[in-house]
């Protein structure tokens, strides 16, 4: 019987997985660089911000960008999934500092060959 509860339990969470995110175009186009070797990384991508050095011939190549307005226009990406009125504070009157709307994305790369990726952020496109 326990047994049946926790398959239950796991079929309920991996339908409730975001296939959004899952099927993502920006998820997809990071996919194709897969298998791919670092230069070619380098020539569409451009040099990294950051490069981290995980272990013998492999590191983590890491692109940052920010804009002040979101690439797709979509000023609140998560609005229907977030809300952080918990955090809000006054501004005592002064003026509001700009939206910033940001994308990280990392790749692992491997004796020179692209191996994994992951990104994060609000405007990842």
């Amino acid at each position: 019987m326990r047994k049946f509860i926790y398959l239950v339990g796991l079929l309920v969470i991996t339908g409730c997985q975001d296939v959004d995110y899952v099927s993502s175009k920006y998820q997809q186009k990071l996919s194709e660089a897969v298998g791919k070797s670092a230069a070619y990384l380098y020539a569409s991508w451009g040099e990294p911000q950051q490069i981290t050095p995980i272990a013998d011939n492999a590191y983590l190549a890491t692109y940052y960008s920010s804009e002040s307005k979101p690439i797709d226009g979509n000023y609140h990406p998560y609005g229907s999934e977030m809300n952080y009125a918990a955090m809000a504070v006054p501004n005592y009157g002064l003026p509001l500092p700009p939206p910033l709307f940001y994308c990280q994305t990392t790749f692992v790369i491997r004796n020179n060959i692209i191996t994994d990726f992951n990104f994060n952020g609000d405007d990842c496109f």
